[in-house]
């Protein structure tokens, strides 16, 4: 059962006051004007889940990004895809734990074709993927992944909750923001130590923030939140 709060405007209501998705049965709105307005966002995912079923993101890499027809989006939403897997996906048992997302409460497994299966071939190149996987440490990835190319990867949250377009690239852009404005200025000279910019406070700040944003430019899909992904 879902949370007694409309998954639209997000505001909390007594059981009686919402309606389930007729598609799905997974997510519940208080009006028929959230559900409309919801849609666009909702519409990727409504289908009614086998127990052994969970969403993830399908991360392309650059030969598949070329492939793909022109867009506005920017190149990282074009990338990234929906994808609806089995629980026995090699993602769950060989996938890499993402430790900067594990780090600020949002874990993510990672399975490339490049790291895992071994297939290297040309435009095998997937930037988000290496600035996924990278240590709290230092800011770098394993050397493999920086020498490699990861190829396309699937992306799954590891307690297995739906993982959404949106939050996928708001998980890239902390780790963009992480990489730019925080590794690289050297702890000795004062600045803060990396590990207390990787925090679930500042994750969650960081993508509250970058939804109103991306919804002021537009994209509509990005509705403001008030709750934790």
């Amino acid at each position: 059962m879902s949370e007694p709060f409309c998954v639209s405007c997000q505001s909390e209501r007594d059981e009686g006051d919402l309606k389930s998705c007729s598609g799905c049965s997974s997510v519940r709105y208080c009006s028929k004007k959230c559900q409309t307005e919801h849609w666009k966002i909702h519409k990727p995912m409504c289908r009614q889940l086998q127990p052994d079923e969970v969403w993830g993101i399908k991360l392309l890499c650059d030969r598949e990004l070329a492939a793909r027809p022109p867009s506005s989006e920017p190149d990282i939403a074009r990338r990234i895809q929906h994808i609806l897997l089995k629980k026995n996906h090699p993602v769950f048992s060989r996938g890499d734990l993402c430790p900067a997302t594990q780090a600020y409460g949002f874990p993510l497994l990672m399975f490339s074709d490049g790291m895992h299966l071994g297939r290297q071939t040309e435009g095998s190149q997937n930037q988000p993927a290496v600035y996924l996987r990278i240590e709290v440490g230092n800011g770098l990835a394993p050397v493999d992944w920086q020498t490699l190319d990861p190829d396309t990867c699937i992306v799954v949250r590891r307690d297995c909750k739906p993982l959404t377009r949106e939050a996928m690239e708001a998980c890239y852009a902390f780790h963009s923001m992480l990489l730019h404005d925080v590794y690289g200025y050297p702890e000795y000279d004062g600045w803060t130590p990396f590990r207390e910019n990787i925090t679930r406070a500042a994750f969650q700040l960081f993508y509250r923030k970058y939804y109103e944003d991306q919804n002021e430019l537009g994209r509509k899909q990005f509705k403001p939140v008030f709750r934790p992904l």
